[in-house]
């Protein structure tokens, strides 16, 4: 990706985050969270900030994932990419020889 489209995303990030903020800021009132054994008040910009981190490490988390097996599979690829050429290289010297071969034998 370009260093432009790096920016575009940047940016867009920067706004989401500004709308979360002021979102999380109006909702300043204390609400009851139920995690099944037990019940805790606390206010709801302390619910929508954690909710968003868990979020951004969830998809950290799952992005580094795929990334590795990219990576894994850039990798056999370069390998096979290797291998045709040097497969490649070696029918050239072959050609080459019989070709040097031919026009000694003239």
């Amino acid at each position: 990706m370009n260093g432009n489209g790096k920016q575009t995303r940047f940016v867009i990030g920067l706004v989401i985050a500004l709308i979360v903020v002021i979102f999380a800021v109006l909702n300043v009132n204390p609400v009851t969270v139920s995690f099944g054994f037990t019940r805790v008040k606390l206010p709801l910009i302390i619910l929508i900030i954690v909710s968003l981190l868990l979020g951004a490490l969830i998809t950290l988390l799952l992005a580094s994932t795929g990334k590795k097996k990219d990576d894994k599979l850039n990798r056999h690829a370069q390998k096979q990419i290797s291998n045709v050429k040097v497969s490649h290289d070696s029918q050239i010297a072959d050609a080459l020889k019989e070709n040097n071969a031919k026009k000694q034998t003239k």
